[in-house]
This record gives structure tokens, sequence and C-alpha cells, in this order.
């Protein structure tokens, strides 16, 4: 009988949410509540799994967002659509995207993770079969598509390496892996796991592994693309895409579907800075060269705090489902990602963060304490 009442409550879940997810169920609990659950729900073939302890693992893999904090509110001086905030008239004022170009390449790009997600069954119990890595592989080594812009990708967070990262030498790509972010960690990362999943060798885990993979790469590319806008007016176009997949901000593909869903507030956030990068362009030389790069910095800076959060956000939420379906493989691994900045804001949160998701036994997390520090160093989107 429990069961099936966990089963009806879970189904009501999927139905009331208006963006249904890849992704497990968010308990949207505070940073200090104990998030864990003694009940089991068996999707799946996984009837030998059958127990009365561990998460609550649906079959619909429904989000619950968590709900908005009043007190997070934009800093003065970030821009926000059509208020009275410091900045100049924009072509963004009107809270629309307005793109340079009638086709946005990157667009394709998003769509293709969206691909390799659905077949690879990102965030669920699925256990894909070795023809689908196959299958997904090829997704992602279209000409010119998401497999292209991975094996190059810079993470402009860092420090320039002394030449282009496809032309420095082994030595070379290893002292600067983390500015090369692409061919230095995420390809190699994304190789192993489709040549093990397509050798039939743990699914599951080779799926969160390049889940996890395609987000990280999702989240360092609109903050580049933003940054090299000043000479390229395509990469606008480009830093939007990646977050939203070419989308409205009523709905978004890739990493926005993942925001959205778990706090529409940090895809807000997000939303506003994507916006500030394209009306500081619109301010600043529309067609040609751009000057002012302290304005871009100013607009790029508040595309990267929400851009922070919303990483913090899909990995808290995963951190409440660690035990289910793999999952703690990929959160290991994007967690790993925020440690940059959260050692940059508060070290000794940082420490903690980096010893629970060192722990390679989810069991052994200490959940509350890596949920308190995730959300004391990133607690708003501004």
């Amino acid at each position: 009988m429990r069961f099936a009442l966990l089963w009806l409550a879970l189904l009501a879940v999927a139905c009331e949410s208006s963006d249904p997810e890849l992704t497990p169920l968010d308990s949207g609990a505070d940073a200090g509540a104990d998030t864990a659950t003694t009940d089991t729900l068996v999707v799946g073939g996984d009837a030998d799994a059958a127990a009365d302890t561990g998460p609550i693992c649906p079959s619909t893999e429904a989000v619950v967002p968590l709900p908005d904090d009043p007190s997070c509110k934009p800093k003065t001086g970030d821009f926000v659509p059509g208020t009275d905030d410091g900045w100049p008239v924009c072509i963004s004022d009107d809270a629309l995207y307005h793109p340079f170009t009638t086709s946005i390449s990157s667009v394709a790009r998003v769509d293709a993770f969206e691909r390799i997600a659905a077949k690879l069954g990102f965030g669920t119990s699925k256990a894909p079969t070795a023809t689908e890595f196959v299958e997904a592989k090829a997704i992602f080594a279209e000409d010119q598509g998401l497999g292209s812009r991975v094996e190059r990708r810079e993470d402009e967070h860092y420090p320039a390496a002394p030449g282009a990262c496809n032309t420095l030498t082994p030595e070379q790509l290893a002292m600067h892996s983390d500015r090369c972010v692409g061919p230095a960690k995420l390809l190699p990362l994304v190789n192993a796991a489709f040549a093990d999943g397509a050798a039939g060798t743990e699914p599951r885990e080779n799926a969160a592994r390049l889940e996890a993979a395609l987000l990280w790469f999702l989240y360092v590319s609109p903050y580049k693309e933003a940054r090299t806008c000043s000479s390229k007016l395509d990469d606008c176009d480009s830093s939007y895409a990646y977050y939203t997949g070419g989308d409205a901000m009523s709905a978004g593909k890739g990493f926005a579907r993942y925001v959205r869903a778990r706090s529409p507030q940090t895809h807000a956030a997000v939303w506003n800075g994507v916006l500030a990068v394209r009306c500081w362009r619109d301010l600043d030389n529309p067609t040609g060269a751009a000057a002012d790069l302290a304005q871009r910095d100013k607009a790029v800076a508040q595309l990267d705090r929400a851009m922070h959060r919303g990483l913090t956000v899909i990995v808290r939420q995963r951190i409440t489902q660690r035990l289910c379906n793999s999952s703690w493989i990929g959160t290991r691994i994007l967690g790993a990602v925020l440690d940059r900045e959260a050692t940059a804001r508060d070290a000794t949160k940082a420490a903690v963060l980096r010893s629970e998701l060192a722990k390679t036994d989810p069991a052994a997390v200490d959940e509350k304490a890596l949920l308190a520090a995730l959300d004391t160093l990133f607690p708003c989107a501004y």
C-alpha cells in the first residue's frame, strides 16, 4: 500500500510539472533539512533492487523546483530589462533576445545534446545498449557539430595558454588543462565513456559521465562566447544559444532546460545575463569591434554569476538523488567544476565541497554538510 501511495504521489508531481525532465525528482528541501527518505520505488527492470531503504527513484523523472528566494535580487548595476537599472535604453529592454544572424549554428549543437540525452536516457534509470552508444557517438561526431566544439573549447575563466589549445604539445596541454578544458579534460572523458558504453561496459555509469561532460561544456560555453563577441558578433548569438538552445525565456533546451525545471528564478537571472550581453553589444559599436570592454566585463560577470547558480541547482538536486541511477558519478564531475569559483568566494566552504565530492561511495556523503556548503557559496543567481 505504501508503494502504491508513493507511486500516485509521484504521478501527481509529474502531471503538475510544466517542464517534464529527464532527471530525478528534486526534494526541494532546504540545505539544513534531512532530504533522505526511507522508501524505494523500483523502476525499469531492477526488480532485484527492491528494498525498503534508499531514495525514491521515480520513473517519470519529474523535478520539483526550488522555491524562489525573495532576498535574491539583482545587484546594483545589473541589467534588468525595462527598468531603471542605470543602463541606457537598448535593444534588450523588451526582454527578448534579438539575434545578429538569422541562422545560429550553435542551436544545432544543443539539439544534438538533446538527441544524445534522449538516446542514452540522461538522468533516468535506463541502461543504454551498446548500439545506442554507437548511435549517440555518431550524433556527437556530426560535421561541424557538438564534438567539433567540445574538442576545442577553452575556459576563459583561466589565463590564456601560449597558443591555441589545438596547437599545443601534450606537455603544454597538460600544463594548461584548465584553460584548454575541451581537448585536455572533456574530450578524453567523452571518448572513454563512448568507447566503454559501446563495449557494453557500465552503461548507466558511462551515460552519467557523458551527461556531466556535455553539461560542463554547455556551462563553459556561454561565458566564452560572450567574451569573444567583442570581435565576432556571431558569438553573442552563440552565447545565447548555448544556454537556451535558441528558445525564448519561457522554454529552453540543453542547460536552460535543466536550470528552468529546478529553479525558474535562476533561469530568469541567467536570461537577464544573456540580455545584458546583448544590450552591451547593441550599445558598443554593433557593426564592428567593441571598444567598451569594461561594460562587456560587467555584462559577462552578471551572466557568469547566474550560470554559477544554475550549475549549483543542478548539482544540489543530484546530490539528493545520488543513490539513484548511478547519478553520483556525474554529480562529482559537475560539482568539481564549481571549485574555482567556490575557492575564490570562501576557501573553507570550498574545502568542504572538495572533501565530500572526493568520496566515491555516495552513501558515505554528508548530505547536510555538502548542501549547506553549496548554498552558502552560491546562494543566489545575482
